[in-house]
């Protein structure tokens, strides 16, 4: 397993938000070392919050300690990976009293305890007798070898760390099989390490590493571990028959060869020479021979080394490898007569999820299916779906060719009209309709093939797929002009322009559609267009100052996370692209002036663009394109493609004012220079990927992102577990935010070291985040702003807990606490949060030496709420996780709910939220109901009549509260919960403190309309003005304005309407 991308794993192993579904509460004691217990332990916590566990020693309270130890032998079961579920806890010397003790554990927050956990174990007196054992073998490629072995606890693995300038930069265990440790007696021979080396190291500084054991902290011995004061940048490009090949480089030295080694999945699998040159660019390249052992048809992690820089890793990838050297096309074109399994395409993984999807949508319409001729439409597209997936893996250049009837459902009133122009190569358009046929959406379409002075099979279209609209050219007219004339015949609301050499994948229409609603102002979208091969043909297009096209990432790896977020561009390719029918027809298609073809799709761009409407690149809508295949490659002869050198001066002159500002070719980075409709840019940092369906905190950070990119920025986004999140992660790549993650980067110390230069500003949320890479930035990037967002102020929550439970130890860990929050924000440009009262207080501790400012919070106001009537109950909405949400429903149980039972009887309080500990449940009744997880807060908001927050401790604002105002809910609470939401008591809401006053204000809300209808409205009118996007676009930019940094008030930026949750 990649160590790096363990890290990854483990980030996403924890990450746990508020109102998921329950964790199990687990754990136990393991073992002593010296004067260290390990162990571990699993449960729920809130979003951005750590298990803690207490130890007792026969039943005392002994120790704490967070849980946080990357356990590499607890692997996620779904995953596999690495999980972040080991604690340590270094023992006082007064408990090693030299007896056998019984240890056992329970949850620090709520005391509840662990089940299982208890062990007997003898706690010796005085120091170790033996000394730790081990050795540092050296660099081995890019990984550190070495053993470490216990002779006081032979059987236990040891952990260690790699240092760099005192700081542990990886961690492995000492448990891997060696057979001369096992001659040796080392633990029958596990216990030999290897540690990666980490990519941000490779600064050619020429750093000094060290090895130590983790636990007792010593260091071990042996050879010196020292990386060069050498900088490199390469590639692995690819296979070659059964070789691999790229390039290499020696910054500052273009053309020196070396020695190189090739690692797969971390071991050493052939080497060669780097010493051909490489046209076109500096550094040499490399071919080297892929043992038979890894030509299996299986993706694997390749790492390039020199042995004559050790510990240096030159480049990587991930790469499909050969099971066989023969052309996916040359087994379409000379075996397509027989069966052709799927996996060999170099697309199969794609084609795989569009199946899925396909016959998931089929189920879910079978499902729903109410009558025979429903079933056998389900059957009929079963047929299409099956059919099409056959055909485009056999394509169209297979020696058989059988064109089978093909069924399109017609629409009176399509939502899409899909045009595609066909000049003869039948084979190939009707490979293009099999694909359209099996592409399962939920958008409506039809079908219009312009049949452009076609001689072969195209004449049979009309037979062959009955339901496809035909517009037929005696003669051929070219690309611009039948193109036109399909757009003609069109009928539906949005048109698409689809080339026949193509082939679509389930919901590209969906894909296709979704900017047009989501952001305001779109008028066109385009695809990501995928080669035959499984490379990057096109993300999008932009124009360089000197007229010149780019294809952006052209050649590159489609899942690189450059290339898979919504953004505008210059113009997208004519293969795929989608307009609405009014614009099209206001338009009149693409321009004669550019016929018969070539040029004409970058110019409907920018005429669509000079409208006041955005072109927008989708990665969402994948397309196979075959290019050349349609008017071939070769822009000189007499073929259609030499219109591509006749209409490049006549783009140039109609359009040099508007690209001649777009950055100069071969010195600005194409990256960069892609996105269109920004004037900032903005790296935003957080814990995790954000879940704003889940957990307050995410939601706020998601409209934060969402107010930046109003105000003309590009955000890129990295989650400082650098996990990738599957939808949560694509979520914020739809709204348009660049999402970096492993294992392209491995840490946030390397995005900021490979990109930072590129920002205007740092965006940081939570101080612990901080902590890690503000110092990384002011060393990089010193000149940069950092803005810090603090969320909510932790040593401001636990001193209000540690004076609830008049816990001392609790103070004083919330004092350090503080210490180390208030020296992070001394390090920042600015520290913003949500509350005024927070602000004071940070004010308050450092004075002048921290610049402080306010957080917007951003909510959608309901127009319309569910009345009085249809409302039943009173609700509490929190994640058990968090202890103050426990504190806050057994006060209520405890000194409200008796007092309430005699006013109204019967009235049910109904707990929501997930990770319910014992002492919650034991208070259940049968006006006591524990709900559970709620998987909306309109489930909430919207069926209860009264919502609660009795918090008695916590800090921050509180996004429940703000919720509840918005979805017009009546609401009473703590004036800890009141804390910051400018909530005028009596009138937005109902501020109580004794039970009393909660009694009296519930009874209110609950049994009088007229009251609860007049509060509805007025919470509601606080969000409106108080909490609107509007008023949180001014907050931020006072905000940005304290860091100098000024967006302008009317830009053309890409941002979503709303937030879709």
């Amino acid at each position: 397993m990649n160590p790096s991308a363990t890290v990854a794993a483990a980030g996403a192993a924890s990450q746990v938000s508020e109102n998921t579904p329950p964790v199990a509460l687990a754990g136990g004691v393991e073992y002593l070392y010296t004067r260290r217990l390990v162990g571990w332990a699993t449960g729920p916590v809130a979003a951005g919050e750590t298990l803690e566990v207490e130890l007792l020693s026969d039943g005392v309270p002994v120790a704490r300690a967070p849980v946080a130890q990357l356990r590499t032998d607890r692997p996620d079961p779904a995953t596999g990976m690495a999980t972040a579920t080991g604690w340590e806890i270094t023992l006082s010397p007064a408990v090693m009293d030299g007896k056998v003790h019984t240890l056992s554990l329970r949850r620090l927050s709520d005391g509840a305890p662990i089940e299982g956990s208890a062990k007997a174990l003898l706690l010796p007196k005085g120091e170790r007798s033996k000394p730790v054992e081990g050795h540092i073998d050296g660099f081995r490629g890019f990984m550190v070898g070495g053993w470490a072995f216990d002779p006081e606890y032979p059987e236990q693995p040891l952990d260690v760390e790699l240092h760099c300038d005192g700081v542990a930069v990886a961690r492995s265990r000492a448990d891997v099989f060696r057979a001369d440790l096992a001659k040796l007696g080392k633990n029958n021979g596990r216990a030999a390490f290897a540690l990666r080396v980490p990519p941000h190291l490779y600064d050619g500084k020429g750093r000094v590493l060290t090895v130590v054991e983790a636990r007792g902290g010593s260091p071990l011995k042996g050879a010196t571990l020292e990386l060069p004061h050498t900088r490199f940048q390469g590639a692995i490009e690819g296979t070659s028959g059964a070789a691999v090949q790229g390039w290499v480089q020696v910054v500052g030295n273009s053309t020196g060869g070396m020695a190189v080694e090739l690692w797969i999945d971390g071991d050493l699998a052939s080497s060669g020479h780097a010493d051909q040159p490489r046209e076109g660019g500096e550094g040499v390249r490399f071919h080297i021979g892929l043992p038979d052992k890894y030509l299996d048809g299986r993706v694997h992690e390749l790492s390039l080394t020199s042995p004559d820089y050790p510990g240096i890793e030159l480049a990587a990838n991930a790469i499909l490898l050969p099971c066989h050297l023969t052309p996916a096309d040359a087994l379409q074109r000379y075996a397509g007569f027989r069966y052709l399994r799927s996996y060999v395409s170099p697309l199969g993984p794609r084609r795989y999820e569009s199946l899925r999807r396909g016959i998931a949508d089929l189920a879910s319409a079978a499902a729903e299916a109410s009558s025979e001729a429903d079933l056998r439409a389900i059957c009929r597209d079963l047929v299409s779906l099956s059919h099409g997936q056959e055909q485009v893996i056999r394509s169209f250049i297979s020696p058989v060719q059988r064109f089978t009837p093909l069924h399109f459902v017609p629409h009176a009133t399509p939502d899409v009209s899909i045009v595609i122009p066909a000049h003869n190569k039948f084979a190939t358009t009707y490979n293009c309709l099999a694909s359209i046929a099996a592409a399962r959406c939920q958008a409506t379409y039809e079908v219009i093939v312009v049949d452009d002075g076609s001689k072969d099979e195209t004449l049979d279209l009309p037979t062959i797929a009955p339901n496809v609209k035909v517009v037929r050219h005696e003669e051929a007219k070219g690309f611009v002009g039948a193109s036109n004339a399909g757009g003609a015949a069109a009928t539906g609301r949005y048109v698409v322009m689809l080339n026949n050499d193509t082939e679509v994948m389930a919901g590209w229409l969906d894909e296709l559609l979704d900017p047009f609603t989501r952001f305001e102002g779109v008028g066109m979208t385009g695809a990501k267009l995928i080669y035959p091969d499984g490379k990057l043909q096109e993300a999008g297009g932009l124009i360089w100052a000197n007229g010149q096209p780019w294809n952006i990432g052209r050649n590159g790896n489609p899942d690189d996370p450059r290339y898979n977020y919504t953004r505008q561009v210059d113009y997208i390719s004519g293969a795929c692209v989608m307009l609405p029918m009014t614009l099209w027809k206001e338009l009149a298609g693409f321009d004669t002036y550019f016929a018969p073809a070539y040029y004409e799709d970058t110019d409907l761009a920018f005429r669509v663009r000079a409208k006041g409407f955005k072109t927008v690149y989708t990665p969402f809508c994948e397309v196979v394109h075959y290019e050349g295949v349609s008017n071939g490659t070769s822009t000189s002869g007499s073929g259609l493609k030499r219109f591509q050198a006749i209409n490049e001066p006549k783009f140039k002159q109609r359009w040099t004012h508007a690209y001649r500002h777009n950055g100069k070719l071969g010195q600005d980075a194409p990256h960069v220079m892609q996105d269109r409709g920004v004037t900032h840019r903005v790296l935003v940092f957080d814990a995790q990927t954000l879940t704003p369906d889940l957990d307050a905190g995410s939601y706020s950070a998601t409209q934060e992102i969402r107010i930046l990119q109003s105000l003309g920025f590009k955000v890129t986004f990295v989650p400082a577990n650098m996990a990738y999140m599957g939808g949560y992660t694509e979520a914020l790549q739809r709204m348009g935010v660049e999402v970096l993650y492993a294992p392209f980067y491995f840490s946030m110390a390397e995005v900021v070291e490979r990109r930072g230069k590129e920002f205007d500003l740092f965006y940081v949320a939570r101080y612990g985040v901080a902590e890690q890479v503000v110092k990384t930035i002011r060393a990089q990037c010193p000149q940069t702003p950092i803005i810090l967002n603090i969320h909510d102020l932790h040593f401001l929550r636990e001193i209000r807990e540690a004076l609830q439970r008049k816990d001392m130890s609790h103070m004083n860990r919330a004092t350090a606490t503080r210490d180390a929050e208030l020296a992070v924000m001394r390090e920042v440009d600015l520290a913003i949060t949500y509350s005024k009262v927070e602000e004071a207080v940070i004010v308050s501790h450092n004075l002048t030496s921290t610049r402080t400012g306010h957080c917007p919070w951003v909510v959608e106001t309901a127009t319309q709420v569910p009345p009085f009537a249809q409302r039943e109950g009173i609700a509490f909405l929190g994640g058990f996780g968090h202890s103050p949400n426990v504190e806050a429903v057994e006060w209520f149980c405890r000194d409200v709910m008796p007092l309430l039972r005699a006013r109204l009887p019967g009235v049910p309080f109904l707990i929501y939220g997930s990770k319910a500990p014992d002492s919650l449940k034991k208070l259940e009744d049968e006006d006591i109901v524990l709900k559970g997880f709620a998987r909306t807060t309109e489930e909430v908001y919207d069926t209860a009549r009264v919502f609660v927050a009795p918090l008695l401790t916590g800090a921050g604002l509180k996004g429940k509260v703000i919720g509840a105002f918005a979805r017009g809910i009546p609401t009473v609470m703590t004036p800890t919960a009141a804390e910051g939401t400018g909530a005028r008591h009596g009138l937005d809401a109902f501020v109580c403190t004794e039970p009393a006053e909660w009694v009296d204000a519930l009874v209110k809300l609950y049994s009088d309309e007229a009251a609860w209808n007049a509060m509805s409205a007025s919470a509601r009118h606080l969000t409106q003005v108080e909490y609107s996007l509007e008023a949180g676009r001014k907050t931020l930019k006072e905000a940005l304005h304290q860091v100098n940094v000024f967006p302008e008030s009317d830009c053309h930026a890409l941002w979503p309407l709303k937030l879709e949750l």
